[in-house]
């Protein structure tokens, strides 16, 4: 596989004519949860091994309450790059945060 096939995979695949970087933008401006995991969605969709991106997209799940997905995200993060700190503070503070709701009467 040549420079420019590699190019092509990594910076031409696109979803509704957008790229990683395009939905990422869009993501990062999005107030509304719903389509910053959609917008994010997109973004690891066409580059899976983007750690920034599955962050991002479990701050997005984590903010709409979906922690099992919120963490799925950031252990993939994680796996991905296992010093990512971003990823390893967002997953600890999760942790404490479903912690502490188990604890919570009536939850």
């Amino acid at each position: 596989m040549g420079l420019s096939s590699s190019f092509e995979r990594i910076f031409l695949k696109k979803i509704d004519g957008k790229n990683s970087h395009d939905w990422f933008e869009l993501g990062a401006m999005e107030k509304d949860p719903e389509k910053k995991v959609e917008y994010f969605r997109n973004t690891v969709e066409l580059k899976p091994d983007f750690v920034g991106g599955w962050t991002v997209l479990g701050n997005a799940y984590a903010e709409m309450g979906e922690y099992e997905k919120a963490m799925e995200c950031y252990n993939k993060a994680l796996s991905i790059c296992p010093k990512y700190k971003e990823a390893k503070y967002k997953r600890r503070n999760l942790e404490k945060k479903m912690k502490e709701a188990e604890l919570k009467p009536g939850t």
